[in-house]
């Protein structure tokens, strides 16, 4: 593994970086925050825009290349980015309290020799009537769910552009959610140190536009943790012991006085099998250990392992890869007939997990001067992460370094069906979609025409002018 840190101003001077995102199939990344203008040395200035795209250079040390900016829509800070499943589009979420969700299409703006293939709004999605901290999509690429500082947690037809539901129970910030592969389940976490795991009450995956989803469960606290008779302990101590035992009792997860940050980002693993909430404390000895609660499935309520980190736990995320299982390892971290591989983000560092063993496969320190915000894969051979420093950071590792990847047509039936034809992320061959949108008819303008009726009037009629663009006649 290497640990490629680029010196490259991405949103201009000291101005933070909220999310990251990498498409699933082209070597495209994008990252979203706040932006201001800063000078060059050509005394020009770089393309200004709260979500910036960037080429990502294979065998290159200079790791990424800028290729523009998206300087229309948002208004406000970027504080989410999500690729669809299929790469077909991204959902942007933002201070502005609107979700953006964008498309590519060719089209030829004015200035420009030909069209190109460029990101578009493609509908803007309207509820939350407060800051927006994070989304996320479902597996099939039709659901989209948000939660922000509003407390509200929404769902969201896309494809219809309908709000199918607002989830009300938090009462605090909403800083981060995650939705079920399988799509019967929503996880959001909150400032007020609570997770709520909202459970689906019909069942119907053909029937998108009525899903509804109900409060299954509230993790606050271990339902099985110790009460101490403080009654027994000497007056000395007494006052001490009481204040641990409010800490201890007010929950497992970090309040606002341990932890100030923007987001608390969870994650589910790729087949469903369970989730990771960030942020988490665990007592042992009167003393509290930071770091992250795993959650099977089948026992939403109670957590099935806790993973320790030195500072606190902010961001969870998975590979999308599955790998085979190493045969000497006795003791896996959840036992499963595959390896998946997830990352774990501090405030200060990146922790690399496989679910074969409860030791992190690797460490990175001290990798920003502030919180890391998001961490994102490409494949299983690059890991990009965020910060609120204005910088981001990249894991390069070697191939097979996780061991043999599995193809999902070896997997197990239930995580096949996840991966159908409709949802399946087929390789694009952006070359061959460049070409063929050379050959594209692209509006450019209206005009206007008169045609006459039956009755001997004369109706206006709006006609797009088209252009027919052949890159054989242009040479």
């Amino acid at each position: 593994m290497k640990l490629v840190i680029p010196n490259i101003i991405w949103h201009g001077e000291k101005e933070r970086i909220m999310s990251i995102a990498i498409h699933p199939t082209q070597n495209l990344l994008l990252t979203g925050g706040s932006d201001s203008k800063i000078a060059e040395k050509d005394n020009t200035y770089e393309d200004i825009g709260v979500i910036k795209m960037w080429t990502i250079l294979e065998n290159s040390t200079k790791m990424v290349e800028f290729a523009g900016a998206i300087n229309s829509g948002h208004e406000q800070t970027v504080n989410c980015l999500k690729f669809s499943p299929n790469g077909k589009y991204f959902a942007s979420g933002s201070d502005d309290y609107k979700i953006i969700i964008w498309s590519q299409q060719v089209r030829q703006i004015f200035g420009q020799s030909e069209p190109r293939l460029q990101w578009w709004p493609l509908s803007i999605l309207t509820g939350h009537c407060k800051e927006i901290y994070d989304l996320q999509w479902s597996k099939n690429g039709e659901i989209l769910v948000s939660g922000g500082l509003d407390k509200y947690v929404i769902v969201w037809n896309v494809k219809k552009q309908k709000q199918l539901q607002t989830l009300d129970g938090h009462t605090s910030y909403v800083q981060g959610v995650t939705i079920d592969p399988r799509l019967k389940s929503i996880v959001s976490l909150s400032q007020d140190r609570t997770a709520r795991v909202w459970k689906l009450t019909k069942a119907q995956r053909k029937n998108l536009n009525n899903l509804q989803f109900y409060s299954q469960h509230v993790v606050r606290k271990l339902e099985n943790s110790q009460k101490v008779d403080v009654q027994q302990i000497n007056s000395q101590d007494q006052q001490q012991q009481q204040q641990i035992e409010e800490k201890k009792q007010n929950g497992i997860f970090l309040g606002e006085t341990s932890l100030f940050t923007f987001v608390r980002r969870p994650d589910w693993s790729p087949d469903g099998s369970f989730y990771i909430l960030p942020a988490a404390e665990f007592w042992v000895d009167n003393k509290p250990i930071m770091g992250a609660y795993g959650f099977l499935r089948q026992s939403p309520q109670v957590p099935c392992f806790f993973l320790p980190t030195n500072t606190p736990a902010l961001v969870i995320r998975f590979c999308p890869k599955y790998f085979n299982r190493n045969p000497d390892i006795q003791q896996p971290l959840i036992d499963l007939p595959y390896k998946m591989i997830f990352a774990i983000g501090t405030v200060d560092s990146l922790l690399l997990y496989s679910t074969d063993s409860p030791t992190p496969l690797a460490i990175f320190g001290n990798l920003h001067y502030a919180s890391i915000t998001d961490i994102c894969f490409k494949g299983s051979n690059l890991i990009a992460v965020s910060s609120c420093d204005g910088f981001c950071s990249f894991v390069q590792i070697e191939e097979g370094y996780f061991g043999q990847e599995v193809p999902v047509e070896q997997l197990p039936e239930y995580i096949r069906v996840l991966y159908n034809n409709n949802d399946k992320i087929e390789e694009e061959d952006v070359s061959k979609k460049n070409e063929e949108s050379k050959k594209q008819e692209i509006v450019t303008e209206q005009r206007v025409e008169y045609k006459d009726t039956l009755d001997g009037k004369k109706k206006k009629m709006i006609i797009p002018k088209t252009l027919q663009i052949d890159q054989q006649c242009q040479k």
